[in-house]
Protein backbone atom coordinates (compact mmCIF):
# COMPACT_ATOMS: atom_id res chain seq x y z
CA UNK A 1 0.00 0.00 0.00
CA UNK A 2 1.71 3.45 -1.31
CA UNK A 3 0.45 6.74 0.76
CA UNK A 4 0.62 9.84 -1.79
CA UNK A 5 1.08 13.14 0.24
CA UNK A 6 0.03 14.09 3.45
CA UNK A 7 -1.83 10.71 3.84
CA UNK A 8 -0.51 8.51 6.82
CA UNK A 9 -1.68 5.59 9.33
CA UNK A 10 -3.76 6.56 11.89
CA UNK A 11 -6.18 9.59 12.26
CA UNK A 12 -4.79 12.65 11.58
CA UNK A 13 -6.31 15.65 14.25
CA UNK A 14 -3.56 18.73 12.81
CA UNK A 15 -2.36 19.69 9.69
CA UNK A 16 -0.27 22.88 8.78
CA UNK A 17 1.19 23.47 5.06
CA UNK A 18 4.10 25.51 4.40
CA UNK A 19 4.97 25.27 0.59
CA UNK A 20 6.82 22.08 -0.25
CA UNK A 21 6.57 21.10 3.61
CA UNK A 22 3.60 19.55 5.78
CA UNK A 23 3.37 19.14 9.15
CA UNK A 24 0.89 17.04 10.78
CA UNK A 25 0.36 15.14 14.11
CA UNK A 26 -1.72 11.44 13.95
CA UNK A 27 -2.98 9.65 16.64
CA UNK A 28 -3.97 6.00 17.12
CA UNK A 29 -5.86 3.43 18.63
CA UNK A 30 -4.11 1.18 21.48
CA UNK A 31 -3.55 -2.26 20.15
CA UNK A 32 -3.81 -1.23 16.21
CA UNK A 33 -1.53 -3.00 13.39
CA UNK A 34 -0.80 -1.29 10.43
CA UNK A 35 -0.97 -2.63 6.82
CA UNK A 36 2.08 -3.26 5.14
CA UNK A 37 2.91 0.60 3.34
CA UNK A 38 5.55 2.87 1.97
CA UNK A 39 5.32 6.54 1.76
CA UNK A 40 5.76 8.71 -1.73
CA UNK A 41 7.88 11.53 -0.16
CA UNK A 42 10.10 11.34 2.68
CA UNK A 43 9.38 12.58 6.12
CA UNK A 44 10.54 12.38 9.91
CA UNK A 45 8.28 11.43 13.06
CA UNK A 46 8.36 12.47 16.18
CA UNK A 47 6.65 10.08 18.99
CA UNK A 48 5.19 12.23 21.48
CA UNK A 49 3.48 9.57 23.49
CA UNK A 50 2.81 5.87 22.86
CA UNK A 51 4.80 3.93 20.70
CA UNK A 52 4.61 0.96 18.61
CA UNK A 53 6.64 -2.18 17.44
CA UNK A 54 7.92 -1.27 13.98
CA UNK A 55 8.79 -4.34 11.21
CA UNK A 56 10.69 -3.57 8.26
CA UNK A 57 13.44 -5.66 5.37
CA UNK A 58 13.88 -8.02 8.35
CA UNK A 59 14.14 -5.69 10.99
CA UNK A 60 12.04 -5.11 14.55
CA UNK A 61 12.04 -2.74 16.95
CA UNK A 62 10.36 -1.07 19.57
CA UNK A 63 9.83 2.89 18.54
CA UNK A 64 8.90 5.24 21.91
CA UNK A 65 8.20 8.14 23.23
CA UNK A 66 10.71 10.94 22.62
CA UNK A 67 12.44 8.66 19.67
CA UNK A 68 12.43 10.75 16.10
CA UNK A 69 12.87 8.50 13.08
CA UNK A 70 13.44 8.62 9.41
CA UNK A 71 11.52 7.43 6.31
CA UNK A 72 12.65 6.97 2.92
CA UNK A 73 10.38 6.84 0.40
CA UNK A 74 8.98 3.50 -1.30
CA UNK A 75 10.69 1.61 1.70
CA UNK A 76 7.58 -0.60 3.22
CA UNK A 77 7.12 -1.56 6.95
CA UNK A 78 4.44 -2.27 8.93
CA UNK A 79 3.40 -0.79 13.28
CA UNK A 80 2.07 -3.25 15.49
CA UNK A 81 0.52 -3.10 18.65
CA UNK A 82 0.15 0.81 19.47
CA UNK A 83 0.60 1.31 23.17
CA UNK A 84 -2.54 3.74 24.64
CA UNK A 85 -2.41 7.59 23.89
CA UNK A 86 0.08 7.34 20.55
CA UNK A 87 0.65 10.63 19.14
CA UNK A 88 3.38 11.25 16.81
CA UNK A 89 4.23 14.73 14.87
CA UNK A 90 5.47 14.28 10.97
CA UNK A 91 7.50 16.56 8.81
CA UNK A 92 6.64 15.43 5.08
CA UNK A 93 9.09 16.78 2.35
CA UNK A 94 8.09 17.07 -0.91
CA UNK A 95 10.07 16.70 -4.18
CA UNK A 96 10.40 21.19 -4.81
CA UNK A 97 11.75 21.42 -1.36
CA UNK A 98 14.78 19.41 -2.44
CA UNK A 99 15.18 21.27 -5.72
CA UNK A 100 13.91 24.63 -4.38
CA UNK A 101 16.76 24.38 -1.99
CA UNK A 102 19.10 22.85 -3.32
CA UNK A 103 20.01 20.16 -0.48
CA UNK A 104 19.86 16.44 -1.01
CA UNK A 105 17.58 13.95 0.08
CA UNK A 106 18.57 11.75 3.28
CA UNK A 107 19.68 8.66 1.84
CA UNK A 108 17.44 5.05 2.58
CA UNK A 109 20.62 4.35 4.52
CA UNK A 110 19.81 6.91 7.28
CA UNK A 111 16.38 5.03 7.93
CA UNK A 112 18.16 1.81 9.21
CA UNK A 113 21.38 3.13 10.67
CA UNK A 114 21.93 2.49 14.93
CA UNK A 115 24.52 5.35 14.66
CA UNK A 116 22.92 8.33 12.83
CA UNK A 117 20.28 9.61 15.23
CA UNK A 118 17.62 11.68 13.93
CA UNK A 119 18.41 15.46 15.38
CA UNK A 120 15.26 15.30 17.50
CA UNK A 121 15.96 19.06 18.55
CA UNK A 122 15.81 20.39 15.59
CA UNK A 123 12.22 18.73 15.07
CA UNK A 124 10.95 20.55 18.32
CA UNK A 125 11.64 23.71 17.21
CA UNK A 126 9.73 22.36 13.66
CA UNK A 127 6.81 21.34 16.20
CA UNK A 128 6.81 25.10 18.04
CA UNK A 129 6.31 26.68 14.52
CA UNK A 130 3.62 23.94 13.87
CA UNK A 131 1.66 24.93 16.81
CA UNK A 132 2.51 28.87 16.78
CA UNK A 133 1.89 29.15 13.24
CA UNK A 134 2.00 33.41 12.14
CA UNK A 135 3.06 34.66 9.34
CA UNK A 136 6.84 34.48 9.70
CA UNK A 137 6.60 30.48 10.03
CA UNK A 138 6.99 28.90 6.71
CA UNK A 139 10.12 30.68 6.35
CA UNK A 140 11.48 29.67 10.12
CA UNK A 141 10.23 25.68 8.65
CA UNK A 142 11.65 25.94 5.40
CA UNK A 143 14.88 26.80 7.35
CA UNK A 144 14.53 24.51 10.15
CA UNK A 145 13.98 21.73 7.41
CA UNK A 146 17.01 22.68 5.54
CA UNK A 147 18.74 22.03 8.32
CA UNK A 148 17.12 18.70 9.68
CA UNK A 149 17.95 17.24 6.09
CA UNK A 150 21.73 18.17 6.18
CA UNK A 151 22.40 16.80 9.42
CA UNK A 152 25.29 14.29 9.24
CA UNK A 153 26.54 15.54 6.24
CA UNK A 154 30.16 13.97 7.46
CA UNK A 155 29.00 10.75 6.68
CA UNK A 156 27.84 11.36 3.11
CA UNK A 157 30.57 13.91 1.92
CA UNK A 158 33.91 12.19 1.58
CA UNK A 159 35.22 13.89 4.83
CA UNK A 160 37.54 12.38 7.06
CA UNK A 161 37.10 8.96 9.18
CA UNK A 162 38.06 10.85 12.20
CA UNK A 163 34.89 13.20 11.41
CA UNK A 164 32.33 9.67 11.28
CA UNK A 165 34.42 7.91 14.19
CA UNK A 166 33.42 11.33 16.62
CA UNK A 167 29.72 10.85 16.09
CA UNK A 168 29.90 7.11 17.04
CA UNK A 169 32.12 8.21 20.00
CA UNK A 170 29.87 11.26 21.46
CA UNK A 171 26.66 9.22 21.18
CA UNK A 172 27.95 6.20 22.40
CA UNK A 173 29.77 7.80 25.18
CA UNK A 174 27.32 10.81 26.15
CA UNK A 175 28.02 11.54 29.39
CA UNK A 176 31.49 12.03 29.52
CA UNK A 177 32.99 14.98 30.73
CA UNK A 178 35.67 15.06 27.41
CA UNK A 179 38.56 17.13 27.33
CA UNK A 180 39.87 18.13 23.84
CA UNK A 181 43.36 15.80 24.23
CA UNK A 182 41.42 13.29 25.67
CA UNK A 183 39.33 13.24 22.91
CA UNK A 184 42.12 13.69 20.55
CA UNK A 185 44.08 10.88 21.40
CA UNK A 186 41.10 8.68 20.93
CA UNK A 187 40.81 9.51 17.40
CA UNK A 188 44.14 9.69 17.32
CA UNK A 189 44.02 13.40 15.71
CA UNK A 190 45.75 16.47 16.28
CA UNK A 191 43.92 19.27 18.52
CA UNK A 192 44.83 21.59 16.00
CA UNK A 193 42.64 19.15 13.36
CA UNK A 194 39.72 18.90 15.77
CA UNK A 195 39.63 22.55 16.80
CA UNK A 196 39.85 23.63 13.43
CA UNK A 197 37.56 21.10 11.45
CA UNK A 198 35.05 20.22 13.20
CA UNK A 199 32.98 23.61 13.46
CA UNK A 200 33.48 23.29 9.52
CA UNK A 201 31.85 19.90 9.37
CA UNK A 202 29.52 20.11 11.74
CA UNK A 203 28.18 23.77 12.40
CA UNK A 204 28.73 24.00 15.74
CA UNK A 205 31.13 23.71 18.56
CA UNK A 206 32.28 20.42 20.23
CA UNK A 207 30.49 22.17 23.24
CA UNK A 208 26.94 22.59 21.59
CA UNK A 209 27.37 19.26 19.87
CA UNK A 210 27.61 17.12 23.35
CA UNK A 211 24.91 19.66 24.75
CA UNK A 212 22.42 18.41 22.08
CA UNK A 213 23.28 14.77 22.40
CA UNK A 214 22.41 15.34 26.44
CA UNK A 215 19.15 17.33 25.06
CA UNK A 216 18.09 14.27 22.85
CA UNK A 217 18.60 12.30 25.75
CA UNK A 218 16.44 13.91 28.19
CA UNK A 219 13.48 14.18 25.57
CA UNK A 220 11.82 10.18 26.17
CA UNK A 221 12.52 10.68 29.92
CA UNK A 222 10.23 14.33 29.52
CA UNK A 223 7.89 12.25 27.28
CA UNK A 224 7.20 9.35 29.14
CA UNK A 225 6.55 11.09 32.91
CA UNK A 226 8.41 8.47 34.74
CA UNK A 227 10.75 11.30 36.27
CA UNK A 228 10.51 14.69 37.93
CA UNK A 229 12.47 17.21 35.60
CA UNK A 230 14.98 18.25 38.32
CA UNK A 231 15.69 13.82 38.18
CA UNK A 232 16.16 13.87 34.76
CA UNK A 233 18.70 16.53 34.47
CA UNK A 234 20.88 14.84 36.79
CA UNK A 235 20.34 11.50 35.41
CA UNK A 236 21.54 13.65 31.57
CA UNK A 237 24.59 15.33 33.36
CA UNK A 238 23.05 18.62 33.63
CA UNK A 239 25.03 20.47 36.89
CA UNK A 240 21.69 21.17 37.88
CA UNK A 241 17.36 21.66 36.88
CA UNK A 242 18.40 25.44 35.94
CA UNK A 243 21.40 24.89 33.62
CA UNK A 244 19.38 21.56 32.19
CA UNK A 245 16.21 24.55 31.52
CA UNK A 246 18.46 27.16 29.90
CA UNK A 247 20.47 24.53 27.39
CA UNK A 248 16.70 22.76 26.43
CA UNK A 249 15.43 26.08 25.94
CA UNK A 250 18.41 27.07 23.40
CA UNK A 251 18.58 24.37 21.82
CA UNK A 252 15.25 23.05 21.10
CA UNK A 253 13.02 26.88 21.55
CA UNK A 254 11.03 24.67 24.09
CA UNK A 255 11.59 25.04 28.24
CA UNK A 256 11.33 21.30 29.14
CA UNK A 257 8.09 21.94 30.80
CA UNK A 258 6.47 23.00 27.69
CA UNK A 259 7.51 19.90 25.64
CA UNK A 260 5.73 17.53 28.86
CA UNK A 261 3.38 19.57 27.85
CA UNK A 262 2.71 19.01 24.58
Amino acid sequence: MGFEKGCYVGEKIREQSFGSILTSETVFPAGFASDWHYHQNPHYSHILSGGSKEISEGRSQWQEAGDGLYYYPGISHQNLQYRPGTRIFNIELGTNFFVQSDVDMPPEAHMFSDRLMVNRSGMLKILKEHYWQDQHSRIAIEQLCVELVSENTATDRHYPEWSRRIIEVLNDQWNCSWSLTGLCKLLDIHPVTLSKYFSKYFNCTLGDYIRRIRVEKSLPLIRQHRHSLTEIAYLCGFSDQAHFTRTFTQITGMRPKQYRNV
